[in-house]
């Protein structure tokens, strides 16, 4: 056993040792569409627009007095922003943009102002790509976006902790160098700093309910559910999105805000819960990674319903075989679902989902502007989707 493996065994508390490193590996492919709906011209057109604005990322990056004297580190963290940035949907960097255009007033766009929106959408997926390399070291992931984890490539391993606090302090280093003249550049930094904070406390209840005694499910609640989607997920997949789109406009009433959180939330739900089941019957070509939820013995949301409805004897099954990887366990898991009818629950449920955020979308009061619009797009856009 190896010192890394040994630190892996120390800092997890895992009795399972690190996957063999992939020795070549190719770079995340770009991927221009999201879900079902790849098909909507201004997403194709606006992510071909985006992804042009990543080289002055990179540059401004590169641009700090503390890589002058250390080019094998800026060259690294080059390797790092690249693999981790491309590929994947950039759903939460596009939501921030479609945020701003949807709720400023048409006089005042302009490319400077598109410009700024398109970078704070890069800050979004550079701390996407923060949350994504953590959580595939804590869960052992094997495979993201179709290629091995940051950490599984040989030359990284455990180093990947501190690549983390590389692409958070970088993506610090941007703000500054691009909102700080802003009058709401402190509240943008809040914001992030904030959607940080929520995420970890998501990321420590979804940890610690995947490392618990393996025969208690009492925690496996709707309730503790709901709390782990909302730190989770909803923070930073919409929150953070729309209400940087809200502070860069500076356009919205203080009432709408209240609304719009809630919908953001609700909107985190029905996408964690879609994760969820993708994560376990989707299909590996189109997600470009394999499920682990059932490995890890994760608080699904098919794991709480299972257990809502289980008789005893399949009751001796789950806890048998859930949080197993061995395959024929996880097929029996997956064939459990089945026979209680989760597909057919979890179509229901999203379909009730949807209508209670098109109900709430037209709560806003008048003087909200385009607030509607914009949660009908990412609903749109989130709906029934398949990766």
């Amino acid at each position: 056993m190896n010192s890394c493996t040994r630190m892996w065994k120390i800092w997890n508390g895992l009795t399972r040792t690190l996957p063999k490193p992939i020795k070549k590996y190719p770079l995340p492919k770009l991927c221009s569409s999201m879900s079902t709906n790849a098909s909507i011209p201004e997403y194709k057109r606006e992510m071909e627009t985006f992804q042009d604005v990543y080289p002055s990322i990179i540059e401004t990056i590169s641009k700090n007095p503390g890589l002058y004297d250390n080019p094998d580190v800026d060259a690294w963290i080059k390797k790092l922003l690249d693999y981790n940035l491309h590929g994947g949907k950039k759903a939460r960097g596009l939501a921030t943009i479609f945020a701003y255009e949807i709720l400023e007033k048409p006089e005042n766009i302009t490319e400077e102002s598109l410009r700024l929106v398109r970078v704070l959408g890069w800050c979004v997926e550079m701390l996407q790509a923060y949350f994504l390399i953590m959580d595939d070291i804590m869960d052992a992931s094997l495979t993201r976006r179709g290629v091995p984890c940051w950490y599984r490539l040989p030359e990284v391993g455990l180093g990947a902790i501190n690549d983390c606090n590389l692409v958070q302090a970088a993506m610090y280093i941007v703000l500054k160098e691009y909102c700080e003249k802003l009058p709401t550049y402190n509240n943008i930094v809040h914001l992030f700093n904030e959607t940080l904070f929520y995420t970890a406390i998501g990321q420590h209840l979804d940890f610690t309910m995947a490392h618990r005694v393996k025969s208690d499910y009492s925690l496996f609640t709707p309730e503790r559910y709901s709390a782990i989607v909302t730190y989770k997920t909803a923070y930073y997949t919409f929150k953070l999105p729309v209400f940087l789109g809200m502070l860069v406009t500076d356009n919205v009433p203080q009432h709408s805000h209240q609304t719009a959180e809630k919908i953001c939330l609700d909107l985190g739900y029905l996408f964690q819960m879609q994760d969820d089941y993708i994560d376990c019957f989707g299909a590996e070509h189109l997600t470009g990674k394999a499920g682990t939820d059932i490995q890890e013995g994760k608080c699904s949301w098919l794991a709480v319903q299972a257990l809502q409805r289980l008789s005893e004897p399949q009751r001796k099954v789950f806890i048998a075989c859930y949080g197993s990887h061995e395959p024929a366990h996880v097929e029996r898991i997956k064939r459990l679902y089945q026979e209680l009818g989760l597909p057919e629950l979890y179509r229901r449920e999203e379909k009730q989902r949807y209508d209670a955020i098109v109900k709430l979308s037209q709560t806003f009061l008048p003087d909200s502007g385009n607030m509607p619009d914009l949660f009908m797009k990412l609903l749109a856009l989130t709906y029934n989707r398949k990766k």
